[in-house]
């Protein structure tokens, strides 16, 4: 197997790709951005926050929810997002990845059984269906129907779409999961998750620039 499928196997075997999302939020934390082992710097769109009650940052990968800032802060007066949705990213182990990642390649996996179920919030990849597939500059944009129970205010049976991509030397999925009753376009999505990528990416070289230590 492709170093790359290895590593994408491993996401499978961890868990980390599917969303792991709260029954509420309420840390009274609400940072827009976190560091992470291995000099990766995650940063979202405004009014999205850290749900730090959900990250995960250990060796063999990381995840990071982002919520709404005034729910999470307890804070009214909070910037709200643009769209009703939270945002998660998962990351593959630190120094485990491509500098870029080989569209094609990628994609196979996804389209295979084990990759569907990777993409699964339950695991089972028979609960999803693989609507669309583009690919936009260094990004491979995948249009997702998952039937998993929603929980955590997600829709069940609703579409969604997830960006893979190389972040910091590691495989990254960036995720914007609609919560229940909300209705965002296809426009909405995509453009949401490339802010969401580029927020991410110009954080973790102003951190790599500043020289400032990683936190994890």
């Amino acid at each position: 197997m492709p170093p790359v499928l290895c590593r994408l196997a491993l996401l499978v075997l961890t868990g980390l790709l599917a969303a792991c999302v709260p029954a509420e939020f309420g840390t009274g934390r609400a940072a827009t951005q976190i560091a992470l082992t291995g000099g990766v710097t995650l940063a979202a769109p405004r009014g999205y926050c850290v749900d730090s009650g959900s990250t995960r940052d250990r060796a063999e990968g990381g995840f990071v929810l982002f919520g709404n800032c005034a729910a999470i802060a307890r804070d009214a007066s909070r910037a709200q997002p643009a769209y009703p949705a939270l945002l998660s990213a998962t990351l593959g182990p630190a120094g485990g990845g491509p500098a870029a990642l080989r569209p094609e390649t990628v994609e196979g996996f996804f389209r295979s059984e084990a990759g569907r179920a990777v993409l699964a919030r339950s695991g089972q990849a028979g609960d999803v269906e693989l609507l669309a597939v583009r690919r936009v500059d260094d990004l491979l944009l995948l249009k997702i129907r998952d039937a998993s129970a929603g929980g955590g205010g997600l829709q069940k049976g609703a579409s969604y779409w997830r960006a893979i991509t190389a972040l910091g030397g590691r495989i990254a999925a960036f995720s914007v999961l609609p919560l229940e009753g909300a209705r965002l376009s296809d426009t909405d999505q995509v453009g949401l998750l490339k802010a969401f990528v580029g927020a991410s990416r110009a954080a973790s070289a102003a951190k790599v620039a500043s020289g400032s230590p990683t936190a994890g």
